[in-house]
């Protein structure tokens, strides 16, 4: 499985064997633009990720030592993202979908990050809930009254301008939070293993996704919980359509006389757990690509 993720400022393409092995992963980052930029510029991104996408799709293919004649089908991400960038990706996958007629499997992004945590950026440490939900809400509270404590700046002074000292306390303080915020993720996410595996013994992955991913602490810490119960980590947008695929949830090749100018029924705005279906416009001045809906939309139609 090719996957392709294009729906922020990086543009990543990695290739997964269906068993889980990882044969590449190739990521461009657009750092030197959010430093320029004091962020993600949409239209600067966009034609970041157009200058690098087939580049790095075909180091991950050469990287793997495969070529497209030898995927069983291409995974990208649809949504949540920036529109502009959710566009380059697709564009790239069903263009190689529809040169070697492989299926093509839409993927939600957040529900890929979903298969290790449940929020990108919500999660806090409440050590007396014996159950998988965080807040930082508390964690937060004490960075902030100890910033106050010491006296320390805010006021949108660079960290090279700071006196020796004072680049010392930030770091002591920025170090101190990565290691409380990490304990309780460790924490959390051993919990949610355990409870896993004694739901589903035959679990052997364990998927660590996203920007806070290229953490290398935090990574050393989890992939040591993956170690500790027998599990191994993989890439979160092949592995993510991987499944899809397993359970049939694809779409057919690009017709080969699909015009450039398709209209991609992409979905910046989406709700993890909602059918793809419910947030589409009814408008279409072209074509439009259809994508099945989220794994955890099919888990909750089994359940109920």
């Amino acid at each position: 499985m090719l996957g392709i993720e294009t729906s922020c400022d990086d543009t990543a393409a990695a290739v997964v064997r269906g068993d889980g092995e990882i044969l590449s992963q190739v990521v461009s980052s657009q750092e030197d633009l959010l430093v320029r930029w004091g962020g993600v510029a949409p239209k600067m991104a966009e034609e970041a990720h157009s200058l690098a996408i087939d580049q790095v799709v075909q180091k991950a293919l050469d990287d793997a030592n495969v070529s497209e004649n030898d995927l069983s089908a291409v995974a990208v991400t649809v949504g949540p993202g920036l529109s502009l960038c959710l566009r380059v990706g697709v564009h790239k996958a069903r263009k190689i979908a529809k040169s070697f007629r492989l299926p093509i499997v839409g993927v939600h992004h957040m529900e890929a990050h979903a298969l290790v945590s449940s929020s990108r950026a919500r999660l806090v440490p409440m050590r007396q809930h014996k159950d998988c939900n965080f807040s930082y809400a508390g964690l937060k509270t004490q960075v902030r009254l100890a910033i106050e404590s010491r006296n320390i700046s805010t006021d949108d002074i660079p960290i090279s301008s700071a006196t020796k000292d004072d680049r010392q306390i930030r770091a002591n303080i920025a170090a101190s939070f990565q290691r409380v915020a990490v304990l309780h993720l460790e924490e959390r996410c051993q919990r949610a293993v355990e409870w896993a595996l004694k739901m589903e013994p035959s679990i052997k992955y364990f998927v660590v996704s996203g920007g806070v991913a290229s953490n290398q602490y935090v990574r050393t810490h989890l992939n040591q919980i993956a170690e500790k119960n027998g599990l191994q980590l993989v890439v979160m947008i092949a592995w993510t359509g991987i499944e899809h695929f397993i359970a049939g949830r694809f779409d057919d090749p690009p017709a080969v006389d699909e015009p450039d100018d398709m209209q991609y029924d992409l979905r910046p705005r989406w709700p993890l757990g909602e059918e793809y279906s419910e947030g589409r416009s009814a408008s279409r001045s072209m074509k439009t690509a259809r994508v099945h809906p989220s794994l955890t939309s099919m888990i909750q139609g089994s359940v109920h």
